[in-house]
């Protein structure tokens, strides 16, 4: 913490940066106008301790001043007097806190303590307001098939565990889901942050501030000090969504942060220990990445401690009634859910369900809204569901199992699939590329590579 202390008297200043310089980074300033123009330079001060009677300014004036120019700065009004009106009033104008002089160098730090608990709460409340999920949990954690119950049985077995997770599985799958899930499994959410990062979603120039922090004035546009997530998980889980998709420089920052639970902000240079577990998520393959030198073999190995394997619908298809069950409740009007017919149940059992859970849900939200009447039948799905995979018919271009032959190669399928997803999710936005990256759960510049790569972006310039 960052303690600037403004006193005429500068034998006193000297004595209390002797006593607190071991715990604190301590400045100093025998004027308001000097103390100013510290809060004015680099460093982000986050305490004052401001005198009553300076030579340039009263305390209570240049308390006003502080507090309309910089109102995150806790300021400490010390006083010769104990004066219960002047505490009234210091408290009234800003003032966090008062000490009286003389004073034991306890009780000036038992203060310092207590703001500093109040600072850490107050920007841990702000980032788990702000890393509010409307997705409900439950919805993407329902199942009854044994490949399922098995990923939940091997999730709880984490509970006391502080070891890192990395959890591997398709888009769509709700990878993110049971990382809250893993996360919940300990209890004392309000004690314990969840903070989650779509490392995919963050431009690369800003990614080591969002993660790491930043001082103001570090950089054009920090108008003012940034608490990263790192620092804001301290005591809970971290979830690196996408984690593939980071540049081999960031991977060796948070390698170090990992090996030893210290950051630095960007443009500081203060230390801070954090204290925090890792639970990361791909829809890469990192062994093979790791195999290509794209992503480094000991970070892998650090975040690798537990490994879980989300399962694709396709391969846990006994469970998507109870998923379609869910979704029509949850998407029904004025609390009335729609019903639907065996035979249209069935169809969508044999689709391959390329998006997962996610193109389950957004397809059973678009039917409760479009269909007619109270029912869903066959006749009102998508052509690509009455013409899916198991019917021996291609659907979107991807073959179904029939199909495949000793000449299919794997990229070849995997390509289609891809851009049977890809087209389809885009119909579904309407053409929206940012809305149809954020429903893929991925970043619109990995979007845009894949429109480059399948040849689909020249065809949707050419519609």
């Amino acid at each position: 913490m960052n303690i600037l202390c403004i006193d005429d008297d500068a034998e006193y200043l000297l004595g209390l940066k002797l006593e607190l310089k071991k715990s604190y980074h301590i400045y100093t300033a025998l004027t308001l106008a000097e103390g100013f123009e510290i809060l004015k330079s680099e460093c982000c001060i986050d305490v004052i301790l401001l005198d009553i009677g300076l030579p340039d300014s009263s305390g209570m004036e240049g308390l006003t001043k502080i507090k309309a120019d910089y109102p995150s700065v806790d300021v400490v009004m010390v006083t010769a007097v104990r004066d219960p009106k002047f505490v009234v009033h210091a408290v009234r104008a800003g003032s966090s806190d008062y000490i009286v002089k003389p004073y034991a160098m306890d009780e000036l730090v038992a203060i310092l303590e207590k703001l500093q608990t109040i600072r850490t709460m107050r920007n841990r409340h702000d980032a788990l307001v702000a890393d509010l999920n409307p997705m409900d949990t439950k919805a993407r954690l329902l199942g009854s098939s044994s490949i399922f119950r098995e990923l939940l049985s091997q999730a709880a077995r984490l509970k006391g565990h502080n070891a890192n997770v990395l959890i591997l599985g398709e888009s769509g799958t709700g990878k993110e889901l049971l990382a809250r899930y893993i996360h919940g499994i300990e209890g004392n959410p309000s004690r314990r942050p969840f903070i989650a990062v779509n490392c995919a979603a963050i431009p690369e120039g800003l990614i080591e501030s969002e993660l790491f922090g930043h001082e103001k004035g570090s950089f054009t546009g920090a108008f003012e000090r940034k608490i990263g997530k790192f620092e804001l998980a301290n005591g809970g889980d971290i979830f690196l969504d996408e984690i593939s998709t980071l540049k081999h420089d960031m991977q060796a920052k948070i390698l170090r942060v990992l090996q030893e639970k210290e950051i630095v902000r960007v443009g500081g240079n203060s230390t801070i220990h954090t204290d925090f577990r890792v639970i990361a998520a791909s829809n890469m393959d990192l062994a093979q990445m790791v195999e290509n030198n794209q992503f480094r073999m000991d970070l892998y190995h650090r975040i690798r401690v537990v490994q879980l394997v989300v399962p694709p619908l396709r391969e846990r298809k006994e469970d998507i009634p109870t998923l379609i069950a869910y979704f029509l409740e949850r998407y029904g009007k004025s609390g009335i859910s729609k019903k639907i017919t065996s035979n249209a149940l069935t169809k969508l059992q044999n689709y391959s369900w390329p998006g997962n859970i996610r193109e389950l849900e957004n397809v059973i939200h678009s039917l409760s809204i479009l269909t007619p009447g109270d029912v869903i039948e066959e006749k009102h799905l998508p052509s690509w569901a009455l013409n899916g995979i198991g019917n021996g018919v291609k659907s979107n271009g991807v073959p179904a199992m029939s199909e495949i032959t000793t000449s299919t190669t794997f990229k070849d399928y995997v390509n289609r699939a891809e851009r049977s997803y890809i087209e389809h999710i885009l119909t579904l936005c309407k053409g929206d590329k940012t809305k149809a990256a954020s429903q893929m759960n991925i970043g619109r510049t990995t979007l845009y590579a894949k429109l480059k790569e399948l040849g689909l972006e020249t065809e949707l310039k050419t519609n």
